[in-house]
């Protein structure tokens, strides 16, 4: 017997027994969604332990360890009473290197010394889907054979093989990641010819998604992560600028270039995850990029005129 419930989770002491405390929640790969996962477990009452390489600071009350995924030496210190894992690492750099060393060496390296005890939540990615024409996609839709999503597949099936939960977020965005208003300020932004549906999730809704499914019983295996509005690059342009009271983006060049980097035409649901019980606080884009637009609001009026 491992002292675990039939789900990975702490097993509820017998008639008689001296209650536990609770195990500790390992995040593996602290970066920007793991550092806000990690402030909401804390908040929560919950024992978090940071596995990340460098110094950066987390927040009060997170544990800090010290390894790199990359170097399995580094992770026989482990302590013994991790329960729950989220594996949220992100690649040093978008080659097909630096995507195997991150989401499948580095998950292997870890998988062999926590073990499939624990309840596994691994941070994947909407790209693992194979639709570009615009259709709607869940968790049954088809995925990609090759490139970047394939390693993530891959990654993916080491999960389900250790009893995991694979959440498949969509583009992440939140404080530091403005782009897209950033791109209407500076006039670098173009209204796309033909529609581009994105499908995104504020930063604090994909930690608080991860958290949800490192405590809903009886998981299925696959969750997609996006907020309730795939809208797209043209409706989301249009909104900024008018927030901003400036005038809709010009549209793009005839050769595509939109001010935005090129992304899959497709709009993912977030229904079942929804129905499993999970709720975001950034519906929407026009919730998610309010305070990028107030700081914006703030540059213009500090501006010299």
């Amino acid at each position: 017997m491992n002292g675990r419930g039939s789900e990975g989770l702490p097993a509820a002491p017998g008639p008689g027994a001296a209650a536990q405390p609770p195990g500790r929640v390992l995040i593996a790969g602290c970066g920007y969604v793991g550092v806000a996962l990690a402030s909401q477990l804390v908040t929560s009452g919950e024992r978090v332990l940071a596995l990340r390489r460098g110094d950066a600071p987390l927040p009060e009350g997170v544990e800090r360890f010290t390894a790199d995924l990359g170097k399995p030496e580094t992770l026989l210190g482990l302590p013994s009473d991790i329960d729950r894992v989220v594996y949220a690492a992100a690649p040093d750099a978008s080659t097909t290197d630096g995507y195997r060393r991150t989401y499948v060496e580095g998950l292997r390296h870890l998988l062999a010394v926590v073990g499939t005890g624990p309840r596994l939540v691994f941070t994947s990615s909407t790209a693992v889907f194979a639709e570009d024409e615009g259709g709607v996609v869940d968790e049954e839709s088809p995925t990609a054979t090759s490139g970047h999503p394939a390693i993530l597949l891959e990654a993916e099936a080491l999960v389900r093989a250790a009893g995991g939960v694979c959440l498949r977020l969509g583009g992440i965005y939140g404080p530091g990641r403005d782009r897209m208003v950033r791109a209407v300020v500076s006039g670098t932004a173009r209204t796309p010819r033909a529609p581009r549906h994105g499908n995104r999730i504020h930063r604090d809704d994909a930690a608080s998604a991860a958290a949800h499914l490192l405590r809903l019983p009886a998981p299925d295996p696959v969750y997609i992560g996006v907020d309730l509005d795939g809208a797209d690059l043209a409706t989301l342009y249009a909104w900024v600028a008018g927030e901003l009271g400036r005038p809709p983006p010009p549209i793009e060049d005839e050769d595509g270039t939109s001010g935005a980097r090129p992304s899959p035409h497709k709009r993912c649901t977030s229904a079942k995850l929804r129905a499993s019980g999970w709720q975001p606080a950034y519906p929407t884009f026009r919730e998610g990029y309010a305070h990028a637009l107030q700081a914006a609001r703030r540059v213009a009026q500090e501006a010299p005129r």
